[in-house]
C-alpha cells in the first residue's frame, strides 16, 4: 500500500470536551497534591496489602482465623525488618565512626579540584576560603526553610508510619466487604468482568511490588559481591543501599553507584572508584535487560517514556514518595485501561506497543527497504 495515496479526513475537535479534560486534570492534580498527607500512607498500605494478601490467605486456608492470620503476617514482616536492621547496624556504626576522617579526605579532594580548576583556567580566582564563605552564606539564608521543611517531612513520615499498619490491617480484614461494595457500583451484566478486573489489579500490584523486592535483593547481592571482590569496606551496606535506591528508576541507580565510588575515591584510589562504577553499570545492565523482564514480566512493565513521565509526575506531586509510588500506580492504570475498550489506546501508549512496528500506518504487506550496505553484497 502506497502511503502517498492514502486520503485523510480532518479530525473532529470539541472545545467543550477539551475544556472538561483540562479542568478535570487540573482539579485532580490539585486535589491529590493537597491530600497527599492522607493519600501517601493510604497508597502504601494498599500496595502492601496486595503483597500480604496471598500469605494471609494461605494461613486462612489452613483454618486459622482471619485476624490471627493478619497478625502472623505482621509478625513475619516485623521480624524480617528487625533482622535486616540488626544485620546492617554494625556496618552503619563503622561508617559513622569514620565520618571525621572521611570529611577531611573530602575537603582535601575539593582543595585538589580547586587547584586543578585554577590551573586549567588561569584567570580564575576560586579558592577554598571563598567557596567556604559562599557555602556559609547559602546555609544561613536557607537554613531556616530547610530545617522547617525537614521537620515537617519528618512529622509527616512518622504520622504516616503510624497509620500504615492500621490501614493494612483494615484492608486485609475487610477485603471481602470492600469488594462486595465496589461491585454495587457496576451493572449486574458487568460484575463478572469487574471482578476479574479487581483480581488483575491485585495481581499486578502484588507482582510489581513483590518482583521489585526480589530485584532489590538480587541487585543488592550482586553489588555486594562486586564490591567485596574489588576490596571495598562494608560491601553489603553499600550494595544493598544502592539496591534500595534502585526503586527510583534511572535516578536511584546513579545515586547508589556514586556513594560507594566516592567512598572508594576517598579511601583507595581513582582506579578503585572506576572499578566500582563499572561493576554497578554491569549489574544495572543485567537487571534492566534480563532480571526485570523475567521477574516482573512484560504485562506489568511500562515503556521508558511512561516510566519517566510517571517518575517526574510523582516527584512533582508527592515528592520522593511519589517517585516510588507512581510507577506501580501507572502499571495498575495500564491494566485498568486494558479492560475498557475506550481506554485501550492509553494502555498502548504506556506499554510496549509504541516500540513495535506500527502495522496500522505502514500496512501489513509493506516490505521494508533494505539497507544500502546489504545491496552491495547481493
Amino acid at each position: 500500500m502506497d502511503e502517498n495515496n492514502l486520503q485523510f479526513t480532518k479530525l473532529p475537535f470539541s472545545i467543550k470536551t477539551a475544556f472538561y479534560i483540562v479542568a478535570f486534570l487540573v482539579l485532580f492534580v490539585f486535589a491529590i497534591t493537597e491530600a497527599k498527607g492522607l493519600l501517601i500512607p493510604f497508597t502504601y498500605s494498599v500496595l502492601i496489602s496486595f503483597i500480604l494478601y496471598p500469605l494471609c490467605k494461605f494461613f486462612e486456608d489452613k483454618g486459622i482465623p482471619r485476624i490471627l492470620s493478619i497478625l502472623i503476617c505482621f509478625f513475619i514482616v516485623v521480624a524480617g525488618l528487625f533482622g535486616l536492621f540488626y544485620f546492617f547496624s554494625t556496618q552503619v556504626v563503622n561508617i559513622v565512626s569514620e565520618f571525621e576522617d572521611f570529611r577531611g579526605k573530602l575537603l582535601n579532594l575539593i582543595h585538589q579540584g580547586i587547584e586543578q580548576y585554577n590551573t586549567i583556567v588561569p584567570n580564575s580566582k576560586l579558592d577554598d576560603e571563598s567557596l567556604l564563605n559562599q557555602s556559609k552564606k547559602w546555609l544561613s539564608s536557607s537554613g531556616t526553610s530547610v530545617l522547617s521543611g525537614t521537620l515537617n517531612q519528618t512529622s509527616s513520615f512518622f504520622s504516616g508510619l503510624f497509620l500504615l499498619p492500621i490501614y493494612v490491617f483494615l484492608f486485609l480484614l475487610y477485603r471481602t466487604g470492600i469488594r462486595d461494595v465496589l461491585l454495587r457500583f457496576v451493572h449486574t451484566d458487568y460484575r463478572i468482568a469487574f471482578t476479574h478486573l479487581l483480581k488483575d489489579v491485585q495481581q499486578v500490584g502484588q507482582k510489581y511490588i513483590g518482583g521489585l523486592i526480589i530485584i532489590i535483593f538480587v541487585i543488592g547481592l550482586l553489588d555486594s559481591i562486586a564490591l567485596w571482590i574489588i576490596g571495598l569496606e562494608s560491601p553489603f551496606f553499600f550494595g544493598f543501599l544502592a539496591a534500595c535506591l534502585a526503586i527510583i528508576p534511572y535516578i536511584g541507580t546513579g545515586i547508589g553507584a556514586l556513594l560507594p565510588a566516592l567512598y572508594a575515591l576517598m579511601n583507595h584510589s581513582p582506579t578503585t572508584a572506576l572499578y566500582v562504577l563499572i561493576a554497578f553499570w554491569a549489574v544495572q545492565f543485567l537487571e534492566g535487560n534480563f532480571l526485570t523482564p523475567k521477574i516482573i514480566g512484560g504485562e506489568v512493565s511500562l515503556n521508558p517514556l511512561a516510566a519517566i513521565l510517571s517518575l517526574i509526575a510523582g516527584g512533582f506531586v508527592w515528592g520522593l514518595s511519589g517517585m516510588v509510588l507512581f510507577i506501580p500506580l501507572a502499571a495498575i492504570l495500564k491494566i485498568v485501561c486494558q479492560n475498557y475498550k475506550e481506554l485501550e489506546p492509553i494502555a498502548g501508549l504506556m506499554g510496549d506497543e509504541i516500540t513495535q512496528v506500527n502495522e496500522i500506518v505502514r500496512g501489513k504487506n509493506h516490505t521494508p527497504r533494505k539497507p544500502f550496505w546489504k545491496k552491495l553484497f547481493k
